[in-house]
């Protein structure tokens, strides 16, 4: 049992064995409340700003600095070290618990969120660095100072490896951000009371200070969690234009829905994937041009595309016997299925008897299989993050091409020629590593702007193989005009894209970030 004392003597700190348990067991669950903040804090500054390499090293960096400032400072605690330790779960808890709150509030309505970012993780990790070095001095005269030690990083890296799984694959994808950080100072706040009430005959002189904190901790978290629908949709209402539908966070990414009039519109990650009122421009040109310089379109496969649109238009052509789709988040064939404004949009594509839906990574399914296709249409997020810029690259291209059928062409969406023409033309550099025709194309889609394409194949695409299809929007006249360079859009000196360097990404980045702040194209 602990005597009472003010004095950081060890010989004080003589713990039964049931003391013991309760301690190492602490130590188990403070440490995945720890990772958990820094991949919530990773995971949410990426769904609001994207480049996630950045935003997960920039935390992960802030977070071992200070964590090292607080192990440091945890030396110049000489007193009280459980009185301490106790109040330093509750803080954790309840700024952790918050932290997601407070960051989607500060993006939503203040220029601010690095400056506030920095701060939440520097209180989070302050706090998190002085824990186990107090937890340490607690055990050292029960298991000396190396078992101690050993004892209390072992359960560390076991906590840690437990909320690295539960966080990608439960967590996030069940309780969304707001859930999930409430939910984890929770845990540390029910530490603090677990500890709180073991050691409460010698905790005499802070007792009622430590369980009221805790009380108002609970209180305030649990409001949040209560709250949390109704706080998540209004920040998302503050983030979008228009009135929020439905919103869900899959396994793989954000999916909002928001409709403003007879406009609907689907947000993947907050990036614009279409809008009703338009997205038809996209979506024939997508499927109308390429199979316009097919030879044959009896099996079609599509790369992405998993709300049905490519496929809706694909299904106007007798001929197409099979048409394969791979998509990798189930959430989005799910969500169309489930909302009858876009079930109708994609005229119930997704339940036709051609329709083959598999839930894949393109790249490996690209590489197990072996059949060909007559057209391969690829309708992927624009290279904004290390995991889609990949698909952007000689590598992928190549597994593209080995499945390209005689007389096949593919296609890919390129982002804009206008807004981030070095992405754009890297992207057709690319395609000319691997194809022996590539041709660039372009469309105008209100909701988006100038949009570009290219297709590519190993035999000629100067003229159509097939007469062009009579669309709402694309017929024999936009195909030539598709296909007509802007004089006013050059093509710049640019690399292509490997998987080494993913140099698109760099482009797209550079590209869009000038528009973003009012600049000249670069």
């Amino acid at each position: 049992m602990i005597a009472p004392s003010g004095q950081d003597t060890p010989h004080l700190y003589s713990l039964s064995r049931d003391q013991l348990r309760l301690l190492l067991g602490s130590v188990f669950i403070i440490a995945a409340c720890s990772l958990l903040y820094e991949l919530l804090i990773s995971s949410l500054s990426t769904y609001l700003l994207g480049s996630s390499v950045v935003h997960y090293s920039l935390t992960i960096g802030l977070f071992l600095f200070f964590m090292g400032v607080g192990a440091w400072m945890a030396s110049y605690i000489k007193d009280n070290l459980l009185v301490a330790f106790i109040s330093i779960e509750i803080a954790i808890g309840v700024i952790g618990g918050l932290a997601a709150l407070i960051l989607f509030a500060v993006y939503a309505w203040t220029e601010y969120y690095y400056p506030v970012m920095v701060l939440v993780i520097a209180a989070i990790s302050l706090l998190i660095g002085m824990e186990i070095p107090l937890l340490t001095r607690i055990l050292e005269h029960t298991q000396g100072l190396r078992k101690g030690i050993s004892e209390v990083l072992a359960f560390d890296y076991l906590g840690a490896l437990i909320a690295s799984v539960l966080f990608p694959f439960v967590l996030l994808p069940y309780l969304g951000h707001l859930l999930t950080a409430a939910a984890t100072g929770l845990l540390n706040l029910l530490v603090a009371s677990i500890v709180a009430w073991h050691f409460r005959h010698q905790l005499t002189r802070f007792r009622t200070q430590l369980l009221l904190s805790i009380c108002v901790g609970m209180l305030l978290l649990g409001t949040a969690m209560l709250k949390g629908g109704l706080l998540t949709r209004l920040f998302e209402q503050a983030l979008y234009q228009d009135t929020v539908l439905h919103s869900e966070q899959s396994r793989f990414q954000k999916l909002v829905v928001t409709r403003w009039g007879d406009d609907t519109r689907l947000f993947l990650d907050g990036s614009l994937q279409f809008s009703s009122i338009d997205e038809y421009r996209y979506h024939e040109t997508l499927v109308h041009l390429p199979l316009a310089f097919a030879y044959q379109h009896a099996r079609v496969l599509v790369i992405g595309g998993g709300d049905g649109l490519a496929v809706r238009e694909l299904l106007r052509y007798p001929n197409v016997a099979q048409i394969d789709l791979i998509d990798i988040d189930p959430a989005v064939s799910d969500l169309v299925r489930s909302m009858p404004v876009l079930d109708n949009l994609s005229e119930s594509a997704l339940d036709d008897a051609r329709v083959n839906l598999q839930h894949q990574d393109a790249w490996q399914w690209l590489a197990a299989g072996s059949e060909l296709f007559d057209a391969i249409i690829i309708d992927l997020p624009d290279p904004q993050s290390e995991d889609t810029a990949r698909l952007y690259t000689t590598a992928f291209y190549q597994r593209v091409s080995r499945r390209l059928a005689s007389g096949g062409v593919m296609i890919t969406q390129a982002t804009s020629p206008w807004f981030a023409p070095k992405a754009y033309w890297s992207i057709g550099n690319t395609l000319e590593e691997v194809f022996s025709y590539v041709r660039p194309a372009k469309v105008y889609v209100p909701s988006f702007g100038p949009w570009g394409f290219f297709i590519a194949a190993d035999h000629d695409l100067s003229q159509p193989q097939q007469k062009a299809f009579e669309g709402r929007y694309f017929n024999s006249d936009t195909l030539l005009h598709t296909l007509q360079p802007s004089p006013d859009l050059p093509r710049p000196d640019v690399g292509s894209n490997r998987i080494g360097s993913l140099s698109v990404l760099e482009y797209y980045r550079e590209g869009w970030n000038a528009i973003n702040h009012g600049k000249a194209k670069p």
